[in-house]
């Protein structure tokens, strides 16, 4: 007959690897709901994807700004669980030098996604944080080096969507490709993560079963 001695320690033993155990499914846990939160966030629009006109205001008022004419309306906005991503082409490339978004209280450079140097266009693509109901904040540098004297200035102009031309669009989705190659590499540690946690939870799973028999 097993002393109490030793039945105490199998069951403290016993204790320690079910709160291992628990510990390891409840951290796989926590990553696939990090994977999926995405998911979860609610869209101020359908899944899909929309042409949308657009202007450019001024940085302190609602009069459009002279770079208004620099782009090609409309644009496409794909909206992905909750996330909007916006393409639109410019057509004063060789002035237009810098192009960034607001991301937050700082600015991101846009994405540059085709170039068509023979018509001084370019297509360019990028994030919008936030409610796009409101005017996005862009900056710019624009240089005209045709006029004399050389025309170089920076200014900040507000991307203003005009939401109720919304329609969708069979166009291709808009791919900004600094979050693709961004988003890979996150999701990579994180499988790699998930995998270790895996092999963990066999392990202990095999241990336990081993102590048992």
């Amino acid at each position: 007959m097993p002393t109490a001695k030793f039945v105490g320690s199998k069951k403290v033993s016993f204790v320690k690897k079910m709160v291992a155990l628990s510990f390891v499914a409840a951290v796989l846990g926590c990553l696939l709901v990090v994977i999926q939160l995405p998911e979860a966030v609610a869209a101020d629009f359908s899944n899909g994807t929309y042409v949308v006109e657009y202007e450019m205001l001024q940085a302190d008022n609602d009069s459009v700004s002279i770079a208004n004419d620099y782009f090609e309306k409309p644009a496409t906005l794909t909206v992905d669980n909750g996330d909007q991503y916006i393409q639109f082409t410019v057509n004063r490339s060789k002035w237009v030098k810098i192009l960034a978004a607001a991301n937050g209280e700082s600015f991101v450079d846009v994405d540059v996604v085709s170039e068509d140097a023979e018509n001084d266009q370019r297509v360019i693509a990028f994030k919008v944080d936030g409610d796009i109901s409101q005017p996005v904040r862009m900056q710019m540098h624009v240089v005209i080096e045709d006029m004399v004297p050389a025309y170089d200035h920076k200014y900040t102009v507000r991307l203003d969507f005009d939401l109720e031309t919304m329609q969708e669009t069979d166009a291709p989705a808009v791919v900004v490709p600094s979050i693709v190659d961004e988003g890979t590499e996150s999701k990579a540690w994180i499988y790699a993560l998930m995998a270790a946690l895996a092999v963990a939870i066999i392990i202990t799973i095999r241990k336990f079963s081993s102590s048992k028999k």
